[in-house]
């Protein structure tokens, strides 16, 4: 198989993106996530205005797999992970990794970061182990956005600058 990764014109492919965002995934339950619509929405529109940014993986024409991330809003030298996505019939192929740490790449090199941080649900043990494989440790737990959906793990990497 042939994939393609790239962070090129991913505001034109914003339709796409939250298409794929929206479908079969690894690691995300929906109960864990009640409102992941609308946030798939505002991602929509955060994509096209580089609010946030995506690198994606295509087989052919296809998104196989996607990481969303920013700048922190509060913290100015952070990176900030907001979703990991990949299509539950490309697992076993660290395409998660890749994306994962192009993206770290990318945000320290965008953004000047020197931290990043990702957040999970607590029982969410798929995620806590692929996230501690690639160096992230623990921060702290808490219920984030108070949707009742359960505890958040906040987990943090430090960046190695070149």
């Amino acid at each position: 198989m042939h994939f393609v990764f790239t962070t090129e014109q991913t505001g034109k492919r914003a339709d796409e993106i939250v298409d794929y965002l929206l479908g079969p995934r690894l690691w995300i339950p929906q109960v864990d996530y009640p409102d992941f619509d609308v946030w798939a929405t505002k991602v929509h529109t955060q994509l096209k205005r580089e609010r946030k940014r995506a690198i994606i993986a295509l087989a052919g024409d296809n998104v196989v797999g996607a990481v969303i991330y920013q700048k922190h809003q509060l913290l100015p030298d952070v990176l900030e992970i907001k979703n990991i996505t990949v299509r539950p019939d490309a697992r076993g192929r660290l395409m998660a990794s890749f994306l994962l740490r192009n993206a770290e790449i990318e945000g320290a090199k965008d953004f000047g970061s020197h931290e990043v941080l990702v957040d999970a649900k607590a029982r969410n043990l798929a995620i806590r182990a692929f996230l501690l494989r690639n160096q992230y440790r623990t921060l702290g737990v808490c219920d984030l956005y108070g949707l009742g959906a359960g505890e958040d793990v906040v987990y943090r990497k430090e960046l190695i600058r070149a």
